[in-house]
């Protein structure tokens, strides 16, 4: 089965404020969480998607896996059911021949293309398709925050797919070209990197420390930006008992498992003997990687 989508929503869980930084300064911190995620295969044999029944078991398919277009029938302007989507099923890497030059694609390009090529892409992406945009930044832990773009119906599904201590909107616009102008900038500048590197331990550093690195880096991106930010800071917190699991690098020799929570980009799987393990689902997804063994 070609794993697809983790399906998930996520819900505001309580308000709070946190002292963070030398002079104590109290900033405003909203969490979130996710209610409920569901996993959403397709049989490469068919265009559309099914959900993995509660409680099933998985395995993963002997590598090399085929990667499928990753081209679907779901607007890019407001959210939809996926459940109602068509999938091509054609292998392809990032997208077929048939569909290289949908709206879809271009999507992809110009958030992923670097320089010109993809403010292009932006240009011709903000042509065809009207949406609102975001600029966000997390703390992940890291010398630099993340900073990035996605849709604005969108962007608590986002940062549930990124581990994070902290994150934060900067800006709000209806040009894709420039959020990602944006983007683009906060990285030249040195401020900020584009790529997000996953670390579990993310979720195990302090709030406060977090807090007061998130709201230095969101003024100096306000002031460059020239746009003005006053938080709040949000969080989509990962759920209990995460720090009992630990990432796996090596796929192989897992073994039969069952999914119990996603959060930050991770499936936290209980396999057999007892592990408690987190699969990235980047190297999953768009594959034929998954057995569905029972349910």
């Amino acid at each position: 089965m070609i794993l697809r989508l983790v399906w998930k929503r996520v819900e505001p869980v309580e308000e709070r404020r946190v002292s963070a930084g030398l002079l104590g300064s109290e900033y405003r911190v909203k969490e979130y969480s996710i209610s409920w995620a569901k996993i959403l295969l397709q049989d490469p044999a068919m265009v559309e998607l099914q959900e993995a029944p509660e409680n099933a078991v998985f395995r993963l398919a002997p590598e090399p896996w085929v990667e499928y277009c990753r081209w679907h029938s779901g607007p890019l302007d407001r959210p939809d059911n996926p459940l109602e989507r068509i999938y091509c099923n054609l292998p392809a890497e990032g997208y077929c021949r048939e569909h290289k030059r949908t709206d879809r694609a271009l999507y992809e390009l110009c958030l992923t293309l670097r320089g010109e090529r993809g403010l292009g892409a932006c240009r011709m992406l903000d042509s065809k398709i009207r949406a609102e945009y975001v600029v966000y930044m997390t703390d992940f832990g890291g010398r630099k925050p993340k900073v990035g773009v996605t849709r604005r119906f969108r962007v608590f599904e986002r940062l549930a797919e990124q581990a994070h201590i902290t994150a934060t909107i900067l800006a709000t616009t209806d040009s894709a070209y420039k959020a990602r102008k944006m983007e683009m900038t906060l990285s030249s500048r040195g401020l900020a990197q584009e790529a997000h590197r996953r670390s579990v331990q993310a979720a195990r550093r302090p709030i406060g420390e977090s807090v007061a690195r998130l709201a230095y880096w969101a003024e100096q991106a306000a002031r460059i930006l020239g746009v003005s930010w006053s938080g709040p800071i949000v969080r989509v917190v990962p759920p209990s008992g995460f720090d009992g699991y630990r990432i796996v690098r090596r796929l192989d020799g897992i073994g039969s498992f069952k999914v119990k929570f996603y959060w930050g980009g991770l499936l936290g799987v209980e396999a057999g003997g007892g592990r408690k393990l987190l699969l990235s689902t980047r190297q999953l997804q768009h594959k034929d990687s998954i057995v569905l063994v029972e349910g």
